[in-house]
C-alpha cells in the first residue's frame, strides 16, 4: 500500500516540473510494478488487479505515443485521423488526472482485498451436464445469425449479458478444463466455440477487437490451466503471436468493413480493391495502439471544467435510472453517457432523424469523477470504485476449482473489461446487475441441488 503513496507524492513533484507524458510514463512503472508482486503466481493466482494494471499501463503507452504524434506533427483533420478533438492546452493536467485516478483505484482495490461480496460459485464436474451444455451454449449463440437472438431485456439486462457472455467465456472454460484433465473433447469443444465466435465477429460485430477476442481468451484458458507461468515462454506462444500480428496487419483494412469484416477477404469490389494502406487510414483512422488512448477525451474533461466548472454529479444523472428494473418502466431510455459526452465536447452530432448521437465517447472512470466532482470526488470515487472491484473479484473464486461454471463466466467477463480499464461509470451498473443475476442463478443452482440430495421423510 505505501508504494501507491509514494507515486502518489512523485506525480505531484512531476507535474511541477515535467510535461504528462512523463506522468504517464512513471504509471506505466507503477503499473508493472504491481503486477511484478504477483509474477510467480500469476497462473495459479489469476487475479483482477493484474489485469486491470495491465489494460492501464496498455492504455497509458498509447495515450505517450499519441501526445508524441501529437506534438510532433500538430493537430487538424489533415493530420490526426483519429482523436482530432484533443486539446492540446490541458494535456498535462488530463495526464495527472489519469495517474492520480488510477493510483487511488490500485489503493482501494488493495484496501478491501480480503473482503468478498457473497460468493457466486457453482461447481459443475457431472460429465453428461458439462456435454450437453456445449451444445446449448453453441444453440443459444447461433440464434443471433438467424434473426432470432433471446432478448431478455425487458426483464433485467443482467440476465442479456449472461447470454452474451456464455459463447465467448464458454471458451475460457472448456479450454481450461482441456489442459487439467487433457481431455480432447473439451479441447474440441473450446477450439470450436472459439471458431464459431469468430465467424459472428466477422459477419456482425462492429468493433474490431471482437475478431481477436476469441483466440484470447482460449489461449488464456490453456495457459491457466497449465498452471505455470513458464509456458508463457515456450513454443506455445508462437500461435498467439502469429495470430496477433495477422490482426494488426489488417485491422485498418478490417475498419473499412464495419460490421461485414469478411468483405475485407472475399469483397471483389473494383473500387475496394484500389485502397492502400494510407487510404484507408485516412477513411477509418488511426492503429490499434491509437484507438486505445484515451489522452483526448481527458484533455476534453478538463477543458469542460474550465469553460463550465464542475458538473456537480449532472453528468453521471442519467445512472440513477438504472435502479428502476425496465420490466417496471419498458421504455426506459438507453443510458449512454458516452454519447452524451460526444455532443458535450463537439464530437458527435444529433441526428434529425433518430435523435441520438452519431458517436460515442467514453469518459474514462477517473475523467467522469473529475468532471462532476473535482479532485475530491475523484480521490474517493477511485478508491470505492477499486474495493468495489476486489469485493466482485473475490465473490468468483476463479482459482478455486476449473469447473466452477459460474465463477468462470463471471470473472472471465471481469477480466475482459479490466483489460480496458473499463470505460466509464456506466460499468459499475452492468457489473452490479449482472453479479446480482450471477448470485441469484447461483441460488437457484443450490437449492436444485439441494431438493434432488434431499433424504424423503418416511410416514
Amino acid at each position: 500500500m505505501e508504494i501507491h503513496f509514494l507515486f502518489l507524492f512523485i506525480y505531484v513533484l512531476l507535474a511541477q516540473f515535467f510535461p504528462g507524458e512523463v506522468i504517464t510514463g512513471v504509471l506505466i512503472l507503477h503499473c508493472v510494478i504491481n503486477m511484478s508482486k504477483n509474477i510467480k503466481n500469476i497462473i495459479t493466482s489469476l487475479n483482477l488487479s493484474i489485469f486491470y494494471n495491465l489494460g492501464v499501463a496498455l492504455t497509458s503507452f498509447a495515450n505517450v505515443l499519441f501526445i508524441n504524434k501529437v506534438k510532433l506533427l500538430g493537430t487538424g483533420d489533415d493530420v490526426l485521423h483519429i482523436y482530432n478533438y484533443i486539446d492540446v492546452r490541458f494535456i498535462d493536467e488530463a495526464c495527472l488526472v489519469w495517474a492520480i485516478g488510477n493510483t487511488f483505484v490500485f489503493i482501494g482495490y488493495d484496501f478491501f482485498i480480503k473482503k468478498s461480496l457473497p460468493s457466486i460459485a457453482y461447481v459443475i464436474d457431472n460429465r453428461k451436464v458439462l456435454n450437453n451444455m456445449y451444445f446449448v451454449i453453441v444453440a443459444i449463440s447461433v440464434l443471433p445469425l438467424t434473426g432470432n437472438a433471446i432478448n431478455l431485456g425487458f426483464i433485467a439486462g443482467g440476465f442479456q449479458k449472461i447470454l452474451q457472455l456464455l459463447l465467448s467465456v464458454g471458451i475460457l472454460f472448456y479450454s481450461r478444463l482441456w489442459v487439467t484433465e487433457n481431455n480432447k473433447r473439451f479441447g474440441a469443444y473450446a477450439i470450436s466455440m472459439c471458431i464459431f465466435q469468430t465467424i459472428i465477429a466477422l459477419y456482425n460485430s462492429y468493433i474490431r477487437i471482437d475478431l481477436i477476442t476469441p483466440v484470447s481468451i482460449l489461449f488464456l484458458g490453456y495457459f491457466i490451466g497449465k498452471g505455470d507461468i513458464k509456458y508463457l515462454f515456450s513454443a506455445r506462444i508462437v500461435p498467439v503471436i502469429i495470430v496477433f500480428a495477422i490482426f494488426f496487419q489488417f485491422f485498418q483494412t478490417f475498419g473499412s468493413h464495419r460490421a461485414h469484416f469478411i468483405k475485407a477477404f472475399i469483397n471483389n469490389d473494383k473500387e475496394n480493391s484500389r485502397y492502400t494502406y494510407v487510404e484507408d487510414e485516412e477513411r477509418t483512422g488511426g492503429t490499434l495502439l491509437e484507438r486505445s488512448s484515451c489522452i483526448a477525451q481527458l484533455t476534453n474533461i478538463v477543458k469542460l471544467t474550465r469553460e463550465n466548472g464542475f458538473y456537480n454529479g449532472r453528468a453521471s444523472l442519467p445512472l440513477l435510472s438504472a435502479v428502476v428494473p425496465r420490466i417496471l418502466w419498458p421504455d426506459k431510455p438507453k443510458i449512454e453517457l458516452g454519447a452524451w459526452f460526444a455532443v458535450e465536447i463537439g464530437a458527435g452530432t444529433i441526428s434529425d432523424e433518430t435523435g441520438r448521437s452519431n458517436n460515442s465517447v467514453n469518459m474514462t472512470i477517473p475523467g467522469e469523477l473529475y468532471l462532476d466532482f473535482s479532485w475530491v470526488g475523484l480521490v474517493l470515487g477511485c478508491i470505492l470504485w477499486g474495493g468495489f472491484l476486489s469485493l466482485v473479484w473475490n465473490s468468483t473464486h476463479f482459482n478455486s476449482s476449473e469447473y466452477n461454471l459460474t465463477g468462470t463466466l463471471w470473472g472471465g467477463y471481469l477480466l475482459q473489461g479490466a483489460i480496458g480499464a473499463f470505460v466509464d461509470m456506466q460499468s459499475i451498473i452492468t457489473i452490479t446487475s449482472t453479479y446480482l443475476v450471477f448470485y441469484l442463478t447461483k441460488r437457484i443452482l443450490d437449492h436444485y441441488a439441494n431438493t434432488r440430495h434431499r433424504t424423503p421423510v418416511e410416514g
